[in-house]
């Protein structure tokens, strides 16, 4: 098995002591005790990236009786590197607490209240942020959810995008009676820094490359090349909050694939629940129907249904603003495809800087380099702060031919729409 290089080993503090506190507060007993509690990565390698996960199988009494409990455990890495350098601050973990403490339930008492429900995410039983950055979660897959580990499909997109559009029409109906909803700035732009601009400008380079090796698609490279240092700014541009815009959503903001968790039965899914908040943003709402285009779609899914996929969203979304009693005015289709094109060069940004992550696991990117045996305990150690590491594992990934067959239909269709002018 392969597992996050900073999630081997609990910090000291996430011990029994720890999860009795937790405990005494979620089940407002403060006779509980805990007696066992065993503590495993909570994700596979690159599930999640700007945070560390556990999951702790906690044993306890209380009130006479012997009880277990899983749970996740979300905080920051104790190690020095890019992750730590992104959450020391807190700033993430803010957003996410506002819109679990706050945000999530008026969304969910306003869909009740018209008769839908519609879950949108789990449970958070605590959080804290002295004396360590701590959130703690009801383990969902105790209620038969659990990860996937491919793109969706067309039927399991329309269950995601039907939770964001449910999601964008409570926040625009309650933007103004929950005002901390036009707060929340935070957005993938507000975590670029020079570090990660360096990252992703090696990404679009590795693309660049491997442009001169397909036959026909030479001529792409430079202009994929010119895309370095000045796509931050267009995208940059994208997540700030302007008045330009037709109207304005908050935005989940990381709504792929690896941020949900799926309910399967009969090998169909049946419900889809969201994760991770960190960089949840008030703005276009082309923000997350284009970051979900390509980290959540399936290729087939994105190529062949996209006009499908954001009417079927575009349909949800004034249903549940009619069903609000909404009084403002309500978007048209064509307004909000006139902002996914606004906001286009999002789509080859994501595209030439992300999508490999989509396309390859990171499994598969590791057996075309050398892997990193723990001889002592078996298993294989990735280290998302290793940066060295992983542009060697994305070169691979640059040359899969998913990824390949993905860009060379895509970057004609991008230079004939502008998303290639900088």
């Amino acid at each position: 098995m392969v597992f996050n290089k900073d999630e081997m080993h609990a910090p000291a503090w996430m011990n029994s002591a720890f999860f009795e506190k937790v405990l005494k507060q979620s089940e407002n007993n403060n006779g509980l005790s805990v007696t066992e509690c065993q503590i495993v990565p909570g994700t596979r390698p690159g599930d999640h990236f700007a945070s560390i996960i556990f999951r702790a199988i906690v044993k306890y009494q209380s009130r006479g009786a012997d009880h277990e409990v899983s749970l996740i455990v979300k905080t920051v890495p104790d190690a020095n590197g890019l992750k730590r350098d992104i959450l020391k601050d807190g700033v993430l973990f803010d957003t996410e607490i506002v819109m679990y403490n706050t945000v999530m339930p008026e969304m969910h008492r306003l869909l009740r209240s018209v008769g839908d429900d519609t879950e949108l995410g789990p449970r958070l039983l605590c959080f804290a942020k002295e004396p360590n950055i701590v959130m703690v979660f009801e383990d969902i897959s105790k209620r038969g959810y659990s990860m996937k580990d491919k793109l969706l499909s067309l039927s399991e997109a329309k269950i995601a995008y039907k939770k964001m559009a449910r999601w964008h029409a409570a926040s625009v109906h309650l933007a103004n009676t929950v005002p901390v909803i036009k707060t929340l700035d935070k957005g993938l732009a507000s975590i670029t820094n020079d570090e990660f601009e360096t990252i992703w400008d090696s990404n679009i380079g590795l693309l660049a490359n491997v442009c001169k090796e397909w036959p026909g698609y030479e001529h792409f490279s430079e202009k994929v090349e010119n895309l370095k240092k000045k796509i931050h700014k267009k995208v940059n541009h994208i997540y700030q909050l302007k008045e330009s815009n037709i109207y304005n959503v908050l935005n989940h903001g990381d709504f792929h694939y690896k941020n949900m968790m799926y309910k399967v039965e009969n090998e169909t899914t049946k419900d889809i629940l969201l994760l991770d908040y960190q960089i949840s943003v008030w703005g276009s709402p082309a923000i997350d129907i284009i970051y979900s285009l390509y980290n959540l779609c399936s290729t087939e899914t994105r190529d062949n249904h996209r006009g499908e996929l954001i009417k079927f969203y575009y349909d949800e979304f004034v249903a549940s603003l009619n069903k609000f009693g909404h009084l403002g005015k309500i978007p048209t289709l064509l307004d909000l495809n006139v902002e996914i094109l606004k906001c286009g060069h999002l789509e080859i940004f994501l595209a030439s800087a992300f999508l490999p992550f989509m396309l390859v696991t990171f499994e598969e990117m590791m057996e075309e380099h050398s892997k990193n045996n723990d001889p002592e305990e078996g298993f294989e150690l990735f280290d998302m702060n290793n940066m060295e590491k992983m542009q060697e594992m994305l070169q691979a990934g640059y040359r899969k031919p998913g990824y390949a067959a993905v860009m060379q239909k895509s970057l004609p269709v991008f230079l004939t729409k502008g998303f290639l002018d900088v």
